[in-house]
């Protein structure tokens, strides 16, 4: 049995729709008996309803870039929070600077945070005017600018990197989570979690917040062609689409 990992934004889903190629490819390599799942950077419910709407099929489902997963009936398995009093430093720093979008996910969903919104943490929790967040596994910000992106995470790593990492998406995004959180790790412990023994594991993406799973020397990993600059620098093997990967080990 072999496993395939794949991020979902720019990777699965491109230009804004999945293949029917992608699509049939998959079904190919399920009834092969392999395993298929997404590992995204978004929100659970938020990947969930887009696979559902696109009429994909999977195994399993790693949200928050690791920080939750699923078996493979959609139930939570597994999740790593961010501590309520580190949340707030995060939001207290991020929100220095000029942005488009401010969330938190927590549970499978997630809360948008304005520039004005009244932040608090108590031991137990997060409140963000008045509403009570508990079990924070991602807060996320998209800048005006590619430069203030690189500038934020590099603040962020400076204030809060034993505890958050950020990671990039794409070049004015930033998802944070905690420090010990990827998508490697998550596929790792997605293994343990089902016991799953793979003859090898294949990843693929296009992103910075991919780079952990790809780069993992226990894992194959491929960037896709059209990937950010940094990660075709640093990800020798490349695929134009998650069809032709599939095909490629058929």
């Amino acid at each position: 049995m072999k496993i395939l990992a794949c991020d979902y934004d720019g990777t699965l889903n491109v230009g804004g729709t999945v293949s029917k190629e992608n699509m049939d490819a998959i079904q190919k390599w399920r009834a092969a008996g392999n395993l298929f799942g997404m590992v995204s950077g978004r929100y659970l419910d938020s990947i969930r309803n887009r696979l559902d709407k696109d009429g994909a099929s999977y195994d399993y489902l790693i949200a928050n870039n690791g920080a939750v997963i699923t078996n493979g009936q959609g139930e939570v398995v597994y999740r790593s929070c961010i501590m309520p009093h580190k949340a707030k430093a995060l939001l207290d720093e991020i929100r220095k600077y000029s942005l488009h979008h401010i969330s938190i996910s927590f549970g499978k969903t997630y809360l948008t945070v304005k520039p004005d919104s009244k932040v608090h943490a108590e031991s137990h929790a997060l409140f963000v005017d008045g509403t009570c967040i508990e079990h924070v596994t991602q807060i996320s910000a998209t800048l005006l600018c590619p430069e203030d992106a690189v500038a934020l995470r590099d603040a962020c790593a400076k204030v809060l990197g034993d505890h958050i990492k950020g990671k990039m998406p794409t070049i004015q995004s930033i998802d944070f989570n905690r420090a010990d959180v990827n998508k490697a790790e998550g596929i790792r412990h997605l293994m343990e979690l089902r016991g799953i023994d793979a003859e090898i594991i294949l990843t693929v993406g296009d992103g910075d917040n991919d780079l952990a799973m790809l780069e993992a020397p226990d894992f194959c990993g491929y960037a896709m062609q059209s990937a950010m600059p940094v990660v075709l620098e640093r990800v020798s093997r490349t695929t134009k689409s998650v069809a032709a990967l599939i095909e490629e080990y058929l």
